[in-house]
């Protein structure tokens, strides 16, 4: 048997039943719960996180066959591991690059057992200009004092550890004097308030940090060298992260084709239907570009020392593409969609609708840095352009 039939056939036994219907009714809570235990399910594959080595926790897969996973999980329309990026890609990425070897032992198995993490990078005064952060670490003996501020930090509440950044020397230059630690989410002074957002949810929360204290071994990498380090945690959460999103997007675009079949021969007929196939193979070719594009970053990311600015490529890519294609599915639904979903077969292959998915799609815009700034990227290290050449 093939690999490829292999994780196909045990992602046909394996996978939930009807999870779509059943994650409705769920709190946020109860979601990361039903994906805890999906979580734990793929691990004794090594699906769970294909990518990180079995000494971790992980599945050790090679490249290739990472991209056999998520494309038969996306075929598969499994549920999705939301809530655990954190732990699957953010934290054996930086641990396993910058970590010392007590950190790896302390933390890897457990994050990839699914004890949750969250990410505390973005301040108010500091979201696209990261380097801007202004919170302090100030050095006291075997410790760190840290003082400040965070915002936008995905399940904090419910998370027993963050990954952090403060700034260590206020007068080094903004990108250098920062330096990245793991925080402990139930150390003394740490204050965690919920912002409710406009679906109703509450999973984004700010962080108040006063005289908190973080054991230096708790310092990833060396003191003031922290933006570097970050700079391997972002190009995970732009790069290989977005593997398994863009295999969505493809089986989205199949799902699409099924919607646009039945809402012509239910409302509007002829005219949406070849208005439909034209913009169904429109997303077809984008999607077979942007899927290239994240396997050749796959491929280069093996290589040591290989450059990560194509991942900021394929992230804006493969974000742009998703809210285009969430948003299309949304208007030929319409409203009706929410209320009583069609079959599994139209159904959006991410949470099972296609506006929740729409909403949500801005946010994936936003985070690793916006699509805006990474244009500046793409603009300076990929095209070689000057600032000042920049339209």
């Amino acid at each position: 048997m093939t690999f490829q039939r292999e994780v196909a056939e045990w992602f046909s036994v394996n996978s939930p039943r009807g999870w779509q219907d059943e994650v409705e009714k769920y709190s946020r809570s109860e979601l990361l719960a039903f994906n805890r235990r999906w979580l734990r399910l793929l691990n004794t594959k090594g699906f769970g996180a294909p990518h990180v080595p079995k000494e971790w926790g992980g599945g050790g897969y090679s490249a290739e066959e990472q991209i056999i996973i998520y494309r038969e999980w996306a075929r598969s329309r499994a549920p999705s591991l939301g809530g655990y990026d954190i732990n699957l890609f953010h934290v054996p990425g930086t641990l396993l690059r910058a970590g010392t070897r007590a950190q790896q032992e302390k933390y890897l198995r457990e994050a990839i057992d699914g004890v949750l993490w969250c990410q505390a990078f973005s301040e108010p005064d500091a979201g696209s200009d990261l380097a801007s952060l202004r919170t302090m670490a100030v050095r006291d003996g075997d410790y760190y004092r840290i003082n400040g501020q965070k915002i936008w930090s995905s399940h904090a509440h419910e998370a027993k550890y963050g990954l952090l950044l403060a700034r260590t020397d206020p007068d080094a230059p903004k990108h250098h004097g920062i330096s990245y630690f793991i925080l402990d989410m139930s150390a003394p002074g740490l204050e965690i308030r919920r912002i409710r957002q406009a679906n109703g949810q509450a999973e984004f929360c700010e962080l108040f940090l006063d005289e908190v204290k973080i054991p230096v071994e708790d310092r990833i990498g060396d003191e003031n060298e922290g933006w570097t380090v970050a700079q391997r945690t972002l190009s995970v959460e732009r790069g290989i992260l977005a593997l398994g999103a863009i295999e969505h997007i493809n089986a989205g675009v199949d799902t699409l084709d099924d919607l646009v079949i039945l809402q012509s021969g239910d409302f509007t007929g002829e005219r949406l239907m070849l208005e439909g196939e034209a913009v169904v193979t429109d997303f077809a070719a984008r999607s077979f570009a942007v899927r290239s594009a994240a396997l050749d970053l796959i491929s280069m990311m093996q290589l040591p020392g290989s450059p990560d600015v194509l991942s900021s490529a394929v992230k804006v890519a493969s974000t742009e593409m998703l809210q285009e294609l969430t948003d299309y599915a949304s208007l030929i639904e319409g409203a009706g969609g929410l209320v009583e979903p069609h079959l599994e077969t139209q159904r959006s292959p991410l949470s099972g609708h296609w506006l929740i998915d729409w909403l949500q799609s801005w946010g994936r815009t936003i985070s690793a840095g916006t699509n805006e700034i990474q244009r500046n990227i793409i603009s300076e290290r990929l095209l070689g352009l000057p600032r000042e050449a920049r339209g």
